[in-house]
Order: C-alpha cells, then structure tokens, then sequence
C-alpha cells in the first residue's frame, strides 16, 4: 500500500476517533455501526437480513457489502461480520487458499457458483467501543481494494 495512503487512512481515523465511546455491555445496535460508517464518510443503510437480524449496507471501494449482526438480544448484537462477494469469473479453490495463506484479516471462500466471498467478523461483547468499529471499519476499507486486485475483479 502507498505509504502516502497509509497516512492519511491513520489521520482520517484519528480524526472521527476524538469522539470514540464505549458500548454498553452486550455489543453493538445497528443504529451505532451506521453512524459510524456515516461519520467516517460511507453510506449506510439499516435494514434486516433473511431471518430479520439487523444489516446494514454500505460500500467501499465501489463494491458493496453488508455488515451483518449476530446474537442479537433487544438490538443490541454481539458480533458483527462484514461481508462482501464478487460474480464473474469463477476462481480456483487453489486461488482462494492463496489468498487465505497470505491474509490475516478478511477470510475468503468460494459460493455454491465458485464466486469469490470475502468476510471480516468483529467481537463487540464485551469492552467494544466506537473506536473498535471504526478501527474494523478501516481494516475492511484496505481489505477490499486488496481483494478486487488478488481476484482480478
């Protein structure tokens, strides 16, 4: 990554950071994860997924991707997953273990039409703050563009 991009990807989050709170106890709402995504400059759509948990839509790097909640209880969820996926040229299970070996963060798998998925799941039980989602928030922000490049989309 262009250290140049590096920089200002820390200073960005620095800057929404000054307003970093904690969560109560028991995670995140879906309300919370938008209005950090918004205040990080993203878009950010609250709706519910298949089985009516919380998901909300947004997207980075022109591609889109869902921050799906689970263990929810009363709104509050305790762990998010950041889920992205891609149609077109289907890829190697060799390809996608590649990118498994040499990542860290954001495990990939192929879909029922060998299409590649990227997913991120984030713990906000206990101790979770603004701050944590807006560091998983940039995490995902690198993570992507990276991926698109590796899958060749």
């Amino acid at each position: 990554m262009p250290r140049l991009l590096l920089v200002a990807m820390i200073a960005a989050l620095g800057a929404t950071s000054a307003a970093a709170r904690p969560l109560p106890e028991g995670g995140a709402t879906a309300a919370e994860v938008a209005q950090v995504l918004r205040d990080m400059g993203y878009r950010a759509e609250v709706t519910v997924d298949s089985v009516g948990d919380p998901l909300v839509r947004s997207a980075a790097d022109g591609a889109s991707f869902g921050v799906y909640f689970y263990g929810c209880d009363g709104g509050r969820c305790t762990s998010l997953q950041f889920a992205t996926g891609f149609d077109g040229d289907p890829l190697s299970y060799e390809t996608i273990n590649r990118w498994n070996a040499e990542h860290r963060f954001g495990r990939a798998y192929l879909d029922g039409d060998m299409d590649p998925v990227m997913e991120m799941d984030v713990d906000v039980e206990r101790g979770a703050s603004t701050e944590l989602i807006e560091e998983a928030v940039a995490t995902w922000a690198i993570l992507v563009p990276e991926f698109k490049d590796f899958i060749g989309f």
